[in-house]
């Protein structure tokens, strides 16, 4: 028994192993395509064995945490206590996720309960995207973000058509491992044939697409300005405001030309604590302001840490807090703003928020909870939102800028909203030196990469530090600025108006799939009262 045990304990981490790979850069991602079968295989196993449930999920949790702690051990750089509660949820969910597969497998058979894993973890992952206990980082599509040349169809299906293609071929290679355990000769041919067609159908679509897509023609001249200040001993501690500001003008102007059309600067870029109402008379801001007034075209967008003053009688948000004693509430934001000649400074608020650092879910319900939040930089607690993706419009009205706050890249439907509200290309701004020199920022990177797919946006991505870039429509990396390093990316890209399917639809595959989950589990209920009214 203990060999046993020694068995399936080797499948299962073997399977975690296999599933984390794909998240550090450098190592190819395929391994995600055959890497759930060891857990599989352990599964089966202990199925035959007739091993309990309770052992046998906790031997399948152990699977999941492998793979949740070795693709984002990094966060243990910004926060030791808030990795491990991620690793032990999402390890969590994903066990939840097994379990359901568990019943219907037991009580509707094994295609059924094939079936019913696959469009299970879909709605499952689906739905991660849209609460606010929210950590869709290892959504299974995103393991192949540095290999835009095979997921080029994700313009139509979004992230959830590569989570779909993975989990459809670790079926079918389960399948086919089952038939040569079984001696199945005449199946194991078969499903070989189904492995090598879902493979590469979806494979040379994709590079058909890649070869044959083209731009077109809508220059767009910038500077993608990366400060390089660091976020522990610099940014709120170590430089002034002022040094700040000034280090990303000098950047800025040893850059800029007289066709420059943006300068883009990254997250909390301007940390002064600017009240909006007051927003013209900034010093921060002015000082931008003068540098736009000596290169008219410029649009200088940035980041910034905003404050709202709600007044007497105006309806006050769930994230509100009252200014001392003073009669009024007020909100924190994490924003964005753009700063051109009008100097009409529209802002935009961050509204995918980090939890336990920038929000408490459900504040509502949980606002008490607001004082355990981690202290980044001073502002502690929870951040306001806004309800709609608002769009930095140039003065001409010739483009249109959806401006995306670092982990709001995570969420391809969300980012599909700037689309429908007339952005022809986004910003991605960022401080990913929280993390330290770790995978984290390549990440971090390769989920703009998929969302330029997505909604064929041209990408202009400013870090703090971390890899600013400039991202084509096909998801290629035109130009990048390294780990650690000061300076700047200067070069053009274009604008684009067409709307994408996946932009128009969202997570439709999430939708059909969370139905057809429910009819799974809805046969394997059936069949379980039937057995139990049987037995009785």
């Amino acid at each position: 028994m203990k060999k046993f045990f020694n068995t399936e304990l080797f499948l299962v981490i073997l399977s975690g192993i296999l599933m984390a790979l794909p998240w550090y850069e450098r190592i190819p991602s395929y391994s995600i395509f055959f890497g759930l079968v060891p857990m599989f295989m352990a599964y089966d196993r202990l199925q035959e064995k007739g091993v309990g449930y309770w052992k046998t999920i906790r031997l399948i949790y152990l699977g999941f945490f492998v793979w949740n702690a070795l693709a984002t051990w990094w966060l243990c750089n910004a926060t030791v206590v808030g990795a491990i509660a991620a690793f032990f949820a999402n390890s969590l969910l994903m066990t939840l996720v097994f379990s359901v597969f568990h019943f219907v497998r037991k009580y509707a058979g094994k295609t059924v309960g094939a079936f019913a894993f696959i469009t299970l973890w879909l709605a499952w992952e689906k739905f991660f995207h849209y609460t606010e206990i929210s950590w869709p980082w290892l959504t299974l599509g995103n393991a192949l973000g540095n290999h835009p040349m095979v997921i080029q169809w994700y313009e139509y299906t979004g992230v959830l058509g590569g989570s779909l293609w993975i989990l459809v071929v670790n079926f079918f290679i389960i399948s086919q491992v089952t038939a040569w355990k079984e001696k199945i000769y005449g199946r194991i041919a078969w499903f070989f044939l189904d492995v090598l067609l879902f493979f590469t159908i979806p494979f040379v679509i994709s590079l058909y697409i890649y070869f044959n897509y083209e731009e077109k023609p809508n220059p767009v001249n910038v500077v993608v300005v990366q400060p390089n200040i660091d976020p522990y001993n610099e940014k709120f501690s170590g430089l002034t405001y002022e040094q700040q500001l000034d280090i990303m003008v000098n950047i800025a102007s040893e850059y800029t030309d007289s066709l420059t059309d943006y300068v883009v600067c990254p997250e909390s870029a301007i940390d002064t604590r600017i009240w909006e109402n007051m927003m013209v008379k900034n010093p921060s801001i002015l000082q931008i302001k003068k540098f736009v007034d000596e290169h008219p075209r410029v649009k200088w967008i940035t980041g910034l840490i905003s404050h709202k003053r709600y007044l007497p009688g105006e309806p006050i948000s769930p994230t509100a807090r009252k200014f001392m004693d003073a009669p009024f509430y007020y909100d924190n934001f994490n924003s964005a703003v753009q700063i051109d000649t009008s100097m009409k400074l529209p802002i935009y608020h961050k509204s995918k928020l980090v939890i336990g650092v920038e929000m408490t879910p459900y504040p509502k319900f949980f606002k008490f909870l607001e004082k355990f939040s981690i202290d980044l930089g001073g502002v502690t607690g929870n951040f306001g939102t806004q309800p709609t993706r608002g769009v930095f419009r140039s003065p001409d009205n010739r483009f249109g800028v959806g401006p995306i706050i670092c982990y709001e890249s995570v969420y391809g439907k969300y980012v599909s909203d700037y689309i429908k509200n007339g952005a022809n290309l986004l910003f991605v701004i960022t401080n990913d030196g929280w993390w330290g020199n770790t995978p984290g920022y390549h990440q971090h990177l390769s989920f703009s990469r998929i969302r330029a797919i997505e909604m064929r946006r041209s990408i202009a991505r400013s870090a703090n530090t971390g890899i600013s870039a400039l991202i084509n429509q096909r998801g290629d990396l035109v130009d990048t600025l390294g780990w650690w390093k000061r300076g700047a990316i200067k070069g053009t890209i274009n604008a684009n108006d067409k709307v994408t399917y996946y932009a128009n639809h969202g997570d439709y595959i999430g939708n059909i799939s969370a139905f057809l989950a429910l009819l799974s589990l809805a046969v394997a209920i059936s069949k379980y009262l039937r057995k139990d009214k049987s037995i009785g």
